[in-house]
């Protein structure tokens, strides 16, 4: 029988051409190589090497047996090295959520930190809504989930981490009319212009105040990138996290205001949500530290 074993032995007295020394690379006696590789020629019906004084040399059969022994020596190291890597979270798979704040803020971060660590990871990170988060956690089609706690409704079977906080604050165009005033802009001052902001659905807030404290909200999406390109040309009031601004290319297009009092949401504390009960394999487990161990950065 061909094990894995025997192959070894036929790889080992392949490469050294010498009993003697094969027996020695593979920690056997040369008695004991010589009767194992006679038993797997007397199993085959056919001569795998030629015996010489001065060593031994593969038969044309022994060379084609060689190769496929190779082939599948290469196969089970590989298989043992991605064995060793999943056993360390280095492979697999992980499917992950975000809302669309912490995806702004955090993504390009935790895919940069992950391909550097972990290049050889398969990663889904997808933007959903908290609510989709939540649903997605539970029903298992997600890992985990980032999301911002100001939206997060919580619910049994959920732990939820504290990753970061993000300093909301209201930006306007270069020029903007509220830029001309002399003193410090109030809430009044805001309503003859629209208010921009992401969408905080109303059943799953913990705070009931509104974004805009006590005015409406004229448009909100989820589209950070379309609302920033809507404020530098529009005279619309962006309410967002400073840190989407904070030493961007772009950022100094789009000037803060900060209406006297602010509201109750001027800090988004993005949150990490699991299943409670649920273990996760040792790839998902891995990212997550990870992110664990930078969320000081995302928030500084």
């Amino acid at each position: 029988m061909l094990t894995i074993r025997r192959m070894q032995q036929l790889m080992a007295l392949a490469q050294e051409r010498n009993f003697t020394r094969a027996a020695n690379v593979i920690g056997m006696t040369q008695p004991a190589l010589s009767r194992a590789i006679a038993s797997l020629e007397a199993e085959a019906g056919l001569m795998l090497f030629e015996r010489f004084p001065t060593g031994v040399s593969p038969t044309a059969a022994g060379d084609e047996l060689i190769h496929e022994a190779k082939r599948i020596l290469g196969s089970v190291a590989l298989v043992e090295h991605n064995v060793r890597q999943r056993g360390r979270g280095d492979l697999g798979n992980v499917n992950f959520a975000l809302g669309p704040l912490a995806a702004s803020c955090m993504l390009k971060r935790i895919l940069t930190d992950t391909l550097t660590v972990v290049p050889r990871l398969s990663i889904s990170a997808v933007v959903r809504e908290t609510s989709a988060i939540v649903e997605g956690v539970m029903e298992g089609v997600f890992d985990f989930g980032i999301c911002s706690a100001n939206t997060l409704k919580t619910e049994a079977g959920i732990d939820v981490t504290s990753l970061a906080s993000f300093p909301m604050g209201m930006f306007v165009r270069s020029g903007h009319p509220l830029l001309s005033l002399n003193r410090v802009v109030e809430w009044n001052d805001l309503i003859p212009y629209p208010r921009i902001t992401g969408r905080y659905p109303q059943n799953g807030r913990l705070d009931a105040s509104r974004p805009f404290g006590p005015l409406d909200t004229t448009v909100e999406c989820n589209d950070f990138a379309v609302l920033r390109a809507t404020t530098a040309e529009t005279d619309a009031i962006w309410l967002t996290a400073m840190a989407l601004l904070d030493g961007d290319e772009k950022g100094d297009a789009l000037v803060a205001i900060n209406p006297r009092p602010f509201h109750d949401l001027a800090v988004a504390e993005i949150v990490l949500v699991r299943q409670t009960d649920r273990l996760l394999d040792p790839a998902a487990e891995r990212i997550i530290r990870l992110i664990m161990s930078t969320t000081a950065s995302f928030s500084s």
